[in-house]
């Protein structure tokens, strides 16, 4: 199993669970000592596994990511597109640059390593995609502009990639968790205070942990589940959204109006 973003918060949890399961795992990031850690603890459990540095903003990257984790594994059957930042700030105040990098790590690093090793898991008989969005991809709520769209993006190109590899029998998950306690906030850009106390309290009150997370993640593999929501909640709200959106952007204009009283 490759995993970006595999050093810290959720890829972490999600490394060690798979290695529990039985999955070797390659443990991809930018973080070196942290990622070497989460190598050393899985390997003292008796489980594969090797680090790989890698910024998946860059264009090549995932390519050379491909080749080195075949040259170690010799073979790919689950990816994990789970590396990326935060964001926060209204449209009106986000710079082109924040805009950059949310395009840049959150959707083009999805979609480079879809393209990377696609290839690869054709060779296998158990082969799936997971991409990590958020429900900040379907509450679309205010405050967070750049990253919702680029969350959103993600689901759009899972629920793309599920018909088009659907004859090729990939699997593709699109996970969509709502907040829960990780370091997404110490990666934001940006100076509005109130927001990230807010998704703070949001972490801080979650019902539901990383390691919670990375165990619907492996079971979504497991049985072919195509969206993961985490919570009775966010299921709910979800479907509220879908169902009734007038009422459920009033609730978004009532939260954020109550935010900034």
């Amino acid at each position: 199993m490759v995993i970006t973003g595999a050093a810290s918060g959720l890829g972490k949890a999600l490394a060690l669970h798979a290695s529990q399961r039985g999955f070797d795992v390659a443990v991809v990031d930018v973080q070196t000592e942290a990622g070497q850690q989460v190598v050393q603890r899985i390997q003292s459990q008796g489980q594969r596994a090797h680090y790989f540095n890698c910024d998946v903003s860059g264009a090549e990257n995932l390519q050379a990511l491909k080749q080195e984790v075949v040259t170690v594994f010799g073979q790919v059957d689950v990816v994990v597109n789970n590396a990326g930042v935060g964001s926060q700030g209204n449209l009106e105040f986000t710079t082109e640059a924040e805009w950059e990098r949310q395009w840049q790590v959150n959707v083009m690093g999805v979609v480079r390593g879809c393209q990377a090793f696609i290839p690869e898991l054709r060779k296998s008989s158990a082969a799936a995609i997971v991409n990590v969005a958020s429900f900040a991809a379907i509450a679309l709520a205010p405050g967070v502009a750049s990253y919702n769209v680029a969350k959103a993006s993600v689901y759009a190109l899972s629920e793309t990639l599920r018909c088009e590899l659907a004859q090729d029998d990939i699997h593709v998950s699109v996970v969509c968790p709502a907040f829960f306690q990780t370091n997404l906030v110490q990666s934001m850009h940006g100076t509005d205070e109130k927001i990230k106390n807010q998704i703070n309290r949001w972490m801080k009150n979650s019902k539901y942990t990383a390691d919670d997370v990375a165990n619907m993640i492996l079971d979504a593999i497991e049985n072919k589940q195509f969206m993961v929501l985490c919570d009775n909640q966010t299921k709910w709200q979800y479907r509220i959204s879908r169902w009734f959106p007038n009422y459920f952007f009033k609730q978004k204009v009532k939260m954020i109006r109550s935010m900034f009283q």
